[in-house]
């Protein structure tokens, strides 16, 4: 009966959307770039939704046309998104002749030679969203990492989009794209670990070598397929791959010698603080860790999202020492203590009270982790986000000083610690 039902839920539908989706041109915009017209279209249309019910769906897509013939894209544009038209086109001002980077899933780079159209492909792939990274844009060094979605709304048709600022431009991570020649340079195009290490991950480039030879990206060593007794002690590395030579090395690094407690806000001036480029023997530049006499301090990391304060990898000495510290900071003492409990799963929770504000202390020894917030069931306000904003920077301030540094651990591998792998 419920088979019944649902099947007939769906033909219902099917009827709906076939009675409701129109897909009237809302908005048109025409654009011209050397010898190629680029016509912008957004279509609405209305679809039938178990959940929400009608629900209105704006596509932006995008043709492309010379001597006044719409230029056509092999099958591989898109395979599996049930989308197959031109989800972006991008000018390349940087390019010898009028240029033009276009696509959806894979992405294709246009322009004319010898009154020849050419059609080349950058990167074909069906698995993942297409992406586009300059290497060299930021004083030599990658860019913004970008990936390529189909826009909803026409706001965004307005204007040609431009990829320029840089000479070197990396193709979904596959392929790097010199603009001045466009010349295409593919790599990796298997997607293959190098020792065993899975790469990127995150997404995007790190840096780019000063000889404009090779990315570094950020890696991760895969747990799955190898026993305890090599697991490495840390699962972190850093990939430099010579996009010219197509091939590339690891140089794994230890997460609690580089202060990496979380590799999403790995950024260059991480990098260069503790790697370098040197010269080998045969004069090829390599990437190497610094060899420092003495480690940058732990500092604690504010979250300005959520307005959390943590501090990590921490013992549990370091909890009477902030908590002294917030007492301070409140001009309070152990009377502002509203509420001190231990959970078996929770850790350890302080309430404290500053006037008419609550603040939270949290502690979990197993996760050596201590948060510092307003209180849980407390309305976000003004004054809650200053004080903890305040109280965080001042107590960073101290640890940058090389204060407390004693009260700090070291980072654990998460996947040794569930193997127990000492």
């Amino acid at each position: 009966m419920k088979v019944v039902i649902f099947l007939a839920l769906i033909a219902a539908s099917i009827l709906l959307y076939l009675r409701f989706s129109k897909r009237p041109n809302a908005k048109e915009k025409v654009f011209t770039y050397g010898p190629f017209t680029i016509k912008a279209a957004a279509s609405t249309s209305f679809a039938a939704d178990l959940k929400h019910g009608h629900v209105k769906q704006t596509d932006v897509g995008y043709s492309i046309f010379y001597e006044g013939k719409s230029i056509q894209f092999p099958k591989k544009l898109e395979t599996n998104t049930g989308l197959p038209f031109l989800w972006k086109v991008f000018a390349l001002p940087g390019a010898p002749t009028p240029s033009l980077i276009a696509g959806s899933q894979s992405l294709y780079l246009i322009y004319v030679q010898d009154k020849t159209l050419v059609v080349e492909p950058l990167v074909e792939q069906s698995s993942e969203f297409a992406s586009l990274q300059f290497l060299d844009s930021e004083n030599g060094q990658p860019g913004p990492y970008n990936e390529v979605f189909m826009d909803s709304d026409p706001a965004k048709m307005e204007t040609l989009n431009r990829l320029e600022g840089g000479r070197f431009l990396m193709i979904s991570q596959h392929a790097v794209l010199d603009v001045e020649t466009r010349a295409i340079k593919p790599f990796n195009t298997q997607n293959l670990s190098l020792d065993n290490y899975s790469f990127p991950s995150p997404h995007g480039a790190l840096a780019f070598s000063p000889d404009q030879t090779s990315v570094v990206f950020h890696a991760e060593f895969q747990s799955w397929n190898t026993q305890d007794e090599n697991f490495p002690e840390t699962e972190h590395g850093l990939v430099v791959y010579n996009f010219l030579d197509d091939a590339g090395y690891v140089l794994p690094y230890n997460d609690s010698e580089t202060r990496m407690i979380n590799v999403e806000k790995i950024d260059a001036k991480w990098l260069n603080t503790f790697f370098e480029w040197k010269q080998d023997k045969n004069g090829k530049l390599q990437l190497q860790q610094r060899q420092l006499e003495k480690l940058p301090p732990w500092v604690g990391t504010y979250d300005s999202r959520d307005h959390y304060y943590t501090l990590y990898p921490v013992k549990p000495d370091m909890l009477p020492v902030f908590l002294n510290f917030v007492l301070n900071q409140i001009g309070g003492s152990e009377a502002n203590i509203l509420e001190d409990k231990t959970g078996e799963y929770t850790g350890r929770g302080l309430i404290l009270a500053s006037g008419e504000l609550k603040l939270d202390i949290n502690f979990k020894e197993d996760e050596q982790k201590l948060t510092f917030s307003k209180h849980l069931y407390a309305e976000t306000s003004p004054e809650y986000i200053q004080l903890v904003e305040k109280i965080a920077n001042a107590f960073d301030q101290e640890l940058s000083t090389g204060k407390h540094q004693e009260h700090f651990g070291r980072i654990t591998s998460l996947v040794r610690k569930l193997r127990g792998i000492n």
